[in-house]
């Protein structure tokens, strides 16, 4: 049976080392200390200038590093303007194209307190 052994590797320059104990020969680092992972601190978010941004759809969350869900609000309320606005030039624009104007309108507000919410939300969050 063949056992195969665990290498360990600098957390610096990638070489090998002989131990984990040991300090690299290619570039001088020191031996990981209790083997722990680094942890780096992530920047604070201000909510106030999530929520400014937010005035352009799926800004203030792709501030805050949410792209896939500002991307999902800056086509879903440009769509529900779009279409409600195009229905509104028809004769079912009452009937259609109101409800989805204003949905619209509904999800707009929405995204700027979520992003606002989100901001806050991650603010009080321990680094």
């Amino acid at each position: 049976m063949k056992v195969m052994a665990a290498q360990t590797i600098c957390g610096s320059c990638g070489s090998a080392l002989a131990s984990p104990s040991a300090t690299c020969p290619r570039c001088g680092a020191a031996p990981a200390q209790g083997g722990s992972a680094r942890h780096y601190p992530r920047p604070r978010k201000n909510p106030a200038l999530a929520a400014a941004l937010a005035i352009v759809p799926g800004m203030g969350h792709v501030y805050l590093g949410q792209n896939m869900r500002g991307g999902f609000f800056l086509l879903a309320c440009g769509g529900l303007e779009f279409l409600g606005f195009d229905f509104d030039l028809s004769i079912i624009g009452s009937v259609i194209g109101v409800p989805l104007g204003l949905s619209g309108i509904g999800l707009y507000g929405y995204q700027i307190f979520d992003a606002y919410r989100l901001a806050k939300q991650m603010e009080s969050e321990p680094v």
